[in-house]
């Protein structure tokens, strides 16, 4: 029978708030190292076009360069935590010390929760995926229900708890419904009001579910296991049903990860950058399949043509990156994914007048002295001043 003891989950708990607090001091210290080479212009820019500070508009910058999201919903998250403190008595002091080390603790979380706790998660809740396949209430047999539970069990308890422990320490008066929040947006992809929206929804199926694992276990042979699992369902049930503001880390913990959208069981060779499959004929035009990365990016560079500006450059380095994360999930090296984007630029676009060979050897130049997580951010802006230059030309502002 699978069972994970009480000793078991505090340890894995302890294990997992070691590992946390490393990485959050590794993440800090990452952040006020590069915040000091963020392009003044560059921050100025995305504090006058988005109305917000110097500092929280550099922050914004880094985390797009790491590839996580717009600019735009960069500055959005951080600017909600300056928000949520001033409603509850805890504002930042209007001084730009106060407000960069604010924007740096938040920067932190954000890039936590967007960067290796959501990657984390789905490796986890794989195994969890495929156990839960296809439940259908009295057919599912005790020892099913009891390898749910402990794998349930392990990651909410044992991995997303501990996070939620140190994410409330850092964000003083914060309670349970904004750790929901911050964590349901990195997990969902869904904006603030969506996701508010389905809480009493995945709040509902997630205590029927942990009802269904009682009952199965309930029609069980008595024995300490079986009581000891009923217990902690039976428990659960009545901590989910406190006010999402007032619920314990635990009730959270469980419910964020009944928030998780559903897997889909099967191949997991799949890109979740890219859709391999039957090509699209939107609007009844036909069009190329869209099958690799570059397929995408030939795609990109076109649509953004349409933009102006600021939300241009917003907008196609945004797909640059997911198309750099997709070329290196196929084990490319950063300067080989940049030399295959140049060139697959310069030939899907029929470019002429272009010197690959000195653009490539000029970009290279560029990343010198650069660590790898920067190369990722410099390679995207190399690829993105290339497409500004040689493809908008001109009209490139």
């Amino acid at each position: 029978m699978h069972v994970l003891l009480e000793p078991d989950i505090q340890k894995l708990a302890v294990e997992s708030r070691q590992r946390l607090v490393e990485e959050f001091a590794e993440k800090y210290a990452n952040l006020r190292e590069r915040v000091k080479r963020v392009p003044r212009a560059d921050a100025q820019k995305i504090s006058e076009t988005l109305s917000c500070p110097l500092e929280i508009a550099m922050i914004a910058y880094l985390i797009n360069m790491d590839g996580m999201m717009t600019v735009k919903k960069a500055v959005g998250h951080l600017s909600d935590e300056f928000e949520r403190r001033a409603t509850v008595g805890e504002d930042v002091p209007n001084l730009p010390g106060n407000i960069m080390e604010s924007a740096l603790l938040e920067g932190k979380c954000v890039s936590h929760i967007y960067g290796s706790f959501v990657r984390q998660i789905e490796l986890k809740t794989r195994e969890l995926a495929n156990l839960e396949e296809g439940i259908e209430g009295a057919a599912l047999d005790a020892e099913r229900a009891l390898s749910i539970i402990a794998a349930r069990t392990k990651i909410a308890e044992a991995f997303i708890a501990p996070v939620l422990d140190e994410w409330l320490k850092e964000h003083p008066k914060a309670h349970s419904f904004n750790a929901l929040t911050a964590f349901g947006q990195g997990m969902t992809k869904w904006n603030k009001s969506t996701l508010t929206g389905k809480f009493i929804q995945v709040h509902r199926r997630n205590q029927a579910l942990f009802r269904v694992l009682r009952e199965s276990l309930v029609t069980a042979s008595d024995s300490y296991t079986m009581d000891a699992s009923i217990k902690r369902l039976e428990t659960l049930i009545e901590e989910l049903d406190s006010p999402f503001e007032e619920m314990t880390v635990r009730a959270t913990s469980h419910l964020l990860l009944h928030l998780l959208p559903q897997r889909v069981t099967g191949r997991g060779d799949r890109s979740r950058y890219v859709s391999v499959g039957v090509g699209s004929t939107r609007g009844n035009k036909a069009e190329p399949d869209l099958i690799s990365p570059f397929d995408f990016l030939e795609r990109d560079v076109k649509l953004a043509k349409r933009r102006r500006g600021f939300e241009r450059e917003e907008y196609l380095k945004e797909k640059i990156s997911r198309v750099l994360r997709v070329l290196k999930y196929q084990e490319n090296s950063p300067t080989e994914s940049l030399e295959k984007c140049l060139a697959e630029i310069v030939d899907r676009l029929g470019l002429e007048n272009v010197d690959l060979d000195e653009e490539i050897a000029s970009s290279k130049e560029e990343l010198v002295g650069a660590s790898d997580s920067e190369r990722v951010s410099l390679i995207a802006n190399l690829i993105y001043n290339f497409v500004a230059t040689f493809v908008y030309g001109e009209d490139s502002t």
